[in-house]
């Protein structure tokens, strides 16, 4: 049973029926998937940071991902943009969309280098590589330049 919403505030409820031996659960998760591949296609893992690595402010460093696993699917965007944030012992992360490290690449370069910034010392850091959640690093490590 479903309800909806008709014009002047009325709420219908209707009841769909299937076959005894037909569940509309496969239809819609197969329609779900058909709509959503190419999205689900275009997060590539990022290669590194990988956990534990430690980056030094000042030093220029590469961040990396796998491109094979976009499948030959051309991104909507072709520009990337990577972030940095932290990630929280609770498993909440925060991303300073406000500053991206780097911007306007090729991501289907499958890399890109960049600077890195000066930023208080922690080992909780991540980097994200403008898209979905999957696209989110390891935690990794930045250090002052004198340390």
């Amino acid at each position: 049973m479903f309800s909806a919403l008709r014009p002047g505030g009325v709420i219908s409820s209707h009841h769909i029926t299937t076959p005894p031996n037909l569940s509309l659960v496969p239809l819609v998760q197969a329609l779900y998937l058909k709509r959503y591949r190419l999205l689900l296609a275009m997060s590539p893992p990022i290669t590194y940071p990988t956990a534990g690595t430690v980056w030094t402010v000042g030093e220029t460093r590469t961040i990396t991902w796998d491109v094979t696993t976009l499948n030959g699917a051309q991104p909507s965007n072709p520009q990337g943009k990577v972030f940095l944030g932290v990630l929280y012992a609770n498993g909440t992360e925060w991303l300073d969309y406000g500053n991206p490290l780097v911007s306007g690449f090729p991501i289907l370069g499958g890399n890109v280098s960049l600077t890195v910034p000066s930023v208080s010392a922690g080992e909780n850091y991540i980097v994200c590589l403008l898209g979905s959640s999957g696209d989110i690093s390891p935690p990794f490590a930045i250090v002052g330049a004198n340390q």
